[in-house]
């Protein structure tokens, strides 16, 4: 009998709770819940536009800069290129201390390093099994020393992630030239570095190869699988990718347009058209982010008589490499007593300060941000402007789907003094930024024009010539879907010393004034000079059609052109340095008022000593550019009492909102102001 009294009980709690008695309990029952649940969905979060980055892309691109140590004979034996022949006696570092190493990359905020466990002269810097051409043969530590394993272990126990070069040219082994044989040999090489020695985060791969030498086919793809197979999280880095590739030159210098998106079937290592690699491609359907690799000193390896670059320079690098979406990799060989100079290391501890200075304090950090639209309740949505002024990449201001007219509006809550435009997109979704420029509001209740930018990624830097403002807007002008920005950050740089706001910025008006004096001097062409055999001798003359509606020419042999809009005054690329020896410089030049830029490409000759020095190169032909037009839109007058009044009619055409394409477009590049 005590069943159906259970039964009934239910049965009676089940029953109908009368409305009035709803109507009480309700609003008591809503107030006891968490404060983060609601009843209302939440927005959906926006598709991402592939290509999107992998795991161990993004963790390559977090790090932002890397060490890279040349380290071997060539450093005991003043040369860059050995030939394989010298005596393994010469390497005996008598102070080595990778922990010194290890120390200095993190003082100076380094968080990977890669060294060159073997160069092109075929000496490991591990007791390898399959040679004797190692520290096994040298009187360093007896014969029983091991630079990659004591780099290893100091890396690891400074929280250092650890890469390694493996060259696949090699100038001593005798199967090189032998393809199935030496792919063996380079395979267990690999095999022996990538299973010894814990985690590694990047394989560091290159083309590089004499004039005259043997030739040799890679198995470039079955490496590739190898690699991931034995290190599922490491970055593999070549011309071509397949995860990181070369920028297209050694001086640290990314394209001011710069797309993480590339194709690696239009790549070959070894042989890739270097405007490629360091624009990348708007189209492209491969993630395949840009390295820029460049030596603080003029050589690779160590060399006694060479002086590092200043710390000012490496700034300047910094914004033109970090600052363009780019991971920075800085060559800092370690010397003959296998410690790091000293000088080296004064010269980065004041390139830490310089960076820290700048870029420590967000002045934005404290403003009031709204938007034009919101994806989601705006005040409301997790895709609010005011994510933009905090750190991170997940989470980020999304504006409402299918509108344009995209700006957000900052209020700094006071004025201040400014030269630094800091952006970034939250690239896991993917890079959608085509152009951009930010306003500022002047005295006269009239928004400016501050500054224009192409591509942002990861991380975009603007540096211009110092303002004054209080009221911010950033407009997104085009984009490959609904842009998305993660970060905004407004910084002061009192080191840098703009007199323009044009393309790019030369440090002093008398360098720009001998730059145009040059400039005109060769009738628009861009030289390149230099000594050693194996370049093709000749003059690069790129010009351009006139105003902001010139017509597509390609003259001569160019096949590949990269847009530019035309502007007022002169725009320069800057003159990137030369990464051997003396007398090395990328020359690249800008557009005038006449919409006319020009930009030359470096080509590597090899002196008789061995070392590279640039050869002579030339691109005959004379191209015309398409320019893009992004016009000052109309927009109606706001007033200082009501600076962030949306402005319904600064809206880019919704044309330019286009989805990604399979081929390759050089993207057009807009004014915009990066040193």
């Amino acid at each position: 009998m005590s069943k159906p009294m259970v039964q009934l009980k239910t049965l009676d709690y089940l029953l109908p709770i009368p409305p009035l008695t709803l109507m009480i309990l309700f609003p008591i029952l809503i107030s006891s819940l968490p404060s983060h649940f609601s009843l209302v969905q939440p927005p959906r979060p926006p598709l991402p536009i592939l290509p999107i980055p992998n795991t161990h892309q993004l963790s390559w691109q977090f790090t932002e800069m890397a060490f890279f140590f040349h380290f071997g004979p060539n450093t005991f034996t003043n040369s860059e290129w050995g030939d394989g022949r010298a005596d393994p006696s010469v390497f005996f570092p008598a102070k080595f201390d990778p922990r010194q190493w290890i120390s200095v990359a993190k003082s100076s905020e380094f968080s990977r390093v890669i060294l060159t466990a073997k160069h092109h002269d075929g000496f490991c810097l591990w007791p390898s099994d399959y040679t004797d051409y190692s520290v096994r043969s040298s009187k360093w530590r007896d014969g029983n020393g091991d630079v990659v394993g004591e780099l290893a272990a100091a890396a690891r126990e400074g929280g250092v992630q650890l890469g390694i070069y493996l060259s696949p040219w090699d100038r001593h082994d005798r199967s090189y030239g032998k393809t199935v044989e030496y792919n063996e040999y380079y395979l267990g090489q690999m095999n022996e570095l990538l299973t010894r020695y814990g985690e590694i985060k990047e394989v560091f791969l290159d083309g590089a190869k004499g004039e005259r030498e043997k030739d040799m086919d890679y198995f470039f793809d079955i490496w590739f699988n190898v690699i991931h197979q034995l290190q599922p999280g490491a970055a593999i880095f070549s011309d071509a990718g397949p995860d990181v590739r070369w920028v297209g030159d050694e001086a640290g210098v990314a394209g001011s347009t710069c797309w993480s998106s590339f194709n690696t079937s239009a790549a070959k290592i070894g042989n890739t058209d270097p405007l490629y690699s360091q624009g990348g491609d708007r189209r492209g359907h491969d993630w395949v982010p840009a390295e820029c690799d460049v030596s603080i000193r003029p050589g690779w390896f160590w060399h006694e008589s060479e002086a590092p670059k200043s710390a000012l320079t490496l700034l300047d690098i910094y914004y033109k490499s970090v600052g363009r979406n780019c991971l920075l990799l800085l060559n800092v060989p370690p010397n003959s007593s296998g410690l790091i100079s000293e000088e080296d290391i004064q010269v980065l501890q004041e390139f830490s300060r310089l960076r820290n200075s700048i870029f420590s304090n967000n002045l934005a950090k404290n403003a009031v941000v709204t938007a034009s639209s919101t994806r989601g309740e705006a005040g409301n949505s997790p895709f609010d402007g005011h994510h933009v002024i905090e750190e991170g990449i997940y989470t980020y201001w999304a504006p409402a789907e299918h509108q344009t007219g995209w700006i957000l509006y900052i209020d700094l809550e006071k004025t201040i003094y400014f030269n630094v435009l800091q952006v970034r997109e939250p690239i896991q979704m993917g890079q959608r930024i085509i152009s951009f420029h930010l306003d500022i509001l002047n005295a006269c209740g009239d928004w400016k024009k501050a500054v224009n930018g192409t591509t942002v990624g990861y991380k975009r830097l603007l540096l211009f010539p110092r303002i004054e403002a209080r009221y911010l807007r950033l407009v997104i002008e085009r984009a490959r879907a609904d842009p998305l920005i993660s970060y905004i950050g407004v910084h002061l740089d009192p080191y840098s010393n703009l007199t323009s706001s044009s393309d790019t910025s030369q440090r002093s008006v008398s360098k720009g004034v001998k730059f145009f004096n040059k400039l005109k001097s060769i009738t628009l062409s861009s030289i390149h000079q230099g000594v050693g055999y194996g370049g093709e001798s000749g003059t690069g003359v790129y010009g351009g059609g006139s105003g902001r509606s010139s017509n597509t020419r390609n003259w001569g042999t160019t096949d590949k052109l990269q847009g530019t809009e035309s502007s007022d005054g002169m725009m320069m690329d800057g003159i990137g340095g030369g990464s051997y020896r003396s007398g090395s410089s990328n020359l690249m030049t800008g557009g005038l008022d006449l919409g006319v830029r020009g930009q030359g490409v470096k080509n590597f000759g090899q002196s008789n000593g061995g070392e590279r020095t640039q050869g002579p190169n030339t691109n005959m032909g004379f191209a015309g550019f398409t320019t893009s037009q992004v016009d000052d839109y109309p927009h109606t007058e706001p007033s200082a009492a009501n600076p962030t009044a949306l402005d319904s009619s600064v809206s880019p055409d919704s044309s330019l909102v286009e989805p990604a394409a399979l081929e390759y477009e050089a993207s057009p590049r807009t004014e915009e102001v990066v040193r």
